[in-house]
């Protein structure tokens, strides 16, 4: 299982996430699922574009994100002094893939989107 995590900055407008989404789906080979953090601004248009591209989406808390930041390989320091997350994109990515999930695309910034890719510890495995 595939999933892209994603986040933005706040001079994101609603047609760059359905761009970044596509860009990283090219690169991942696919996607099941799109997450981010419930409670962001941009949450409803990560959402537009999981809808749009045909795959779940999927909103977490951010005490779930906290709890796989230390498995991000980069770091944000406007999210870790907002959010005590080092990367909303990959932590997202990471808890939807699932416990022993991992980074196959670390955060790369594409325009006002950040996005990250996790997969499941097992190709075909699914989150529960």
């Amino acid at each position: 299982m595939i999933a892209i995590g994603m986040g933005a900055n706040s001079l994101a407008q609603p047609d760059d996430f359905s761009a970044a989404l596509a860009t990283v789906w090219r690169e991942a080979g696919g996607c099941d699922e799109v997450a981010t953090l419930a409670t962001a601004a941009f949450a409803a248009h990560v959402q537009a574009a999981a809808l749009k591209a045909g795959v779940s989406f999927r909103p977490w808390m951010l005490i779930a994100l906290r709890e796989r930041s230390a498995d991000c390989v980069t770091r944000s320091e406007r999210s870790l002094s907002l959010f005590g997350v080092t990367s909303i994109a990959e932590a997202a990515a990471l808890v939807s893939a699932g416990p022993r999930s991992h980074l196959i695309m670390p955060r790369r910034v594409v325009g006002n989107i950040t996005v990250a890719a996790a997969q499941s510890a097992a190709r075909g495995e699914r989150r529960k």
